[in-house]
Parts: structure tokens; sequence; C-alpha cells
């Protein structure tokens, strides 16, 4: 079997290269974009860039709370906030070493402030309760 032969209309070129009256003719495509040096085109092999902004992880809640309870057991609850914030403080350190969050370092102030007024309230009144037996013990009775 042979191939056709003869004339097939505007999609024959065997007579030339010129175009056919009427036709309108563009210039050869021509690539005028530079490849970049600074960015070459990735190799097989690279994974692409996976970016993107990741969350900082929470602050435990009683980290928080223990701090502040030991900042009001200075202040203005001596005794009891600085119990509590004892107590929270210990409750936060387990939970940001089970589950990650941060916070660690506002617990371990929470504990430090908190023993610290607890141990500033005991010496407070230690100390009232030894003047007063100093001061009952050298009064004169007329």
């Amino acid at each position: 079997m042979g191939y056709p032969q003869g004339n097939f209309g505007p999609f024959d070129k065997s007579e030339g290269d010129e175009p056919d009256p009427g036709q309108q003719q563009y210039p050869p495509y021509q690539n005028t974009q530079q490849p970049n040096p600074q960015y070459p085109n990735p190799q097989y092999g690279y994974a692409p860039y996976a970016g993107g902004y990741q969350t900082p992880p929470t602050t435990n809640t009683l980290a928080v709370v223990s701090l502040v309870l030991a900042i009001l057991g200075l202040t203005f609850i001596p005794l009891i906030a600085s119990v509590c914030a004892v107590v929270c403080g210990h409750i936060s350190r387990g939970q940001i070493r089970r589950t990650g969050e941060g916070g660690s370092g506002l617990a371990t102030a929470g504990l430090i402030v908190g023993y610290v007024s607890i141990a500033l309230f005991v010496i407070v009144i230690v100390g009232a309760i030894v003047l007063f037996a100093i001061a009952a013990a050298n009064t004169s009775t007329y």
C-alpha cells in the first residue's frame, strides 16, 4: 500500500513554504525568558518546600494561675494564695511534662515565689510569737 499522491489543499506544503494569499503570518516563537541562575529548576529527588507558619505550643493555664496566686500570696492574701500557688504549680508541671504544653517557666516561678512566700509567712509568724513571748516574760506585775 502506498501513500496518496496529489494536492491536498492548504495542508499541502510540497509546492513551497510561501503562505497562502490572505493567510496571516506569525513570527516564529522565541522564548524571551532567560533561566534565573539564582533559582535553578528543581531536580528530581528534592522535596518541595512545605513551609508555612507553625503555631507555638499553648501555655498551660494552671502555670499562669500558679504565678498569679504566688504574687497574690506575697501581697494581699498571704498564706492561702501561696499554698494554692504551690499546689497549682506542681499540678501544672506534671501536665506540661505529659502534654508538651508551654509555660514550664511560669510554673517554676509560681512554685519558687509560692515557697518563698510561705517561708516568709512562717518566719513572720514565728518571729511575732517569739516577740510576744519575750514581751510577756519581761512584764512585771505591780
